[in-house]
């Protein structure tokens, strides 16, 4: 039987100590995960507000998901504008990545249970026959429809979920709330400056969930941690993770976590899969490029800061 290991969901810490105004947070259970609200007391009357906007936006992802996952090969998918523009932003993922960020490897993590299990390893020949159905150059991508050229599937967790963060923020300054945060199980955002105090959050340390490995200061930011510690099982000795490489196929094993910090939650948590696949140069020179500080928690413990992350982090 494989070792099952449930989902952790507090990734990233929220430190509200040493701030002068009074703040709560509503936890609950959404797109998979743990989602926390934080807002002023003054503000709490909008709390029920954004969790609907949440489950609304979720529920909006997941249904215009399963019109192309249910749909046949070259059957033409019409989908809404916002989905089009979700699905563009995983051809960008694919491309920084050189391929190896695919929304379509979906096809291959579900033959191993993920991401709610059972989970199982498939045989040699199950793999072989659904990996010629992958690969993002057979999603016909048009302004207000999809064709698919094979029989895949895909999943946009790793980036969507980021993407409802963000209008979740949006909404709460459409409710002219200025201070709060939204955390859905890892995936981030800090708005607001906490009055002058800045938002202090804590990187969870991977394999001591009492401890962190950074503590950071942030205002107006996103901050996403992924790891190999969120959903994976053991089997025969060998560990394996939510996260895939598409171009092997197969699960990837780089690291145990990796932390971006970006402006927003659809980049870091786009950003944060694409680096896992990455090896620490490549991440360096695009993390560089694209002015995103990573923290890295190698398999051997040792961890690495990137592209400025000190610069945000308190001493």
């Amino acid at each position: 039987m494989p070792n099952m290991q449930k989902l952790s969901l507090f990734l990233i810490l929220i430190i509200l100590f040493g701030c002068n105004e009074s703040f709560t947070t509503k936890p609950f259970f959404s797109m998979g995960t743990l989602v926390e609200i934080t807002v002023s007391e003054k503000d709490k009357t909008e709390i029920e507000n954004i969790k609907s906007e949440i489950e609304r936006l979720s529920e909006f992802v997941k249904e215009e998901t399963n019109k192309i996952n249910v749909a046949g090969k070259n059957e033409k998918v019409v989908v809404d504008k916002r989905f089009i523009a979700l699905l563009k932003k995983g051809g960008y993922f694919h491309d920084i990545s050189q391929g190896r960020f695919d929304i379509t490897i979906h096809t291959i993590m579900k033959l191993y249970g993920f991401p709610e299990g059972p989970y199982k390893v498939p045989s040699r020949s199950t793999l072989d026959q659904f990996s010629s159905y992958i690969g993002f150059e057979n999603l016909i991508i048009n302004e207000n429809f999809v064709i698919k050229k094979s029989d895949f599937t895909i999943d946009m967790g790793a980036y969507a979920k980021g993407w409802i963060v963000d209008e979740a923020i949006n909404f709460m300054k459409s409710r002219s709330i200025k201070n709060g945060i939204v955390n859905a199980g890892g995936d981030l955002y800090c708005l607001g400056d906490k009055n002058g105090d800045g938002w202090k959050i804590g990187i969870q340390h991977p394999d001591d969930k009492e401890k962190v490995i950074s503590v950071l200061k942030l205002v107006n930011k996103a901050v996403v941690t992924s790891g190999d510690y969120e959903r994976f099982f053991i089997e025969n000795g060998k560990k394996y993770i939510h996260i895939f490489d598409a171009k092997k196929k197969e699960t990837a094993d780089n690291y145990k976590s990796i932390s971006v910090i970006a402006d927003s939650v659809e980049m870091a948590d786009g950003l944060s899969t694409v680096y896992f696949l990455l090896n620490p140069q490549e991440i360096r020179s695009l993390c560089d490029k694209l002015k995103t500080p990573v923290l890295i928690y190698h398999l051997n413990g040792n961890i690495e800061k990137l592209c400025g992350w000190e610069k945000f982090e308190v001493n």
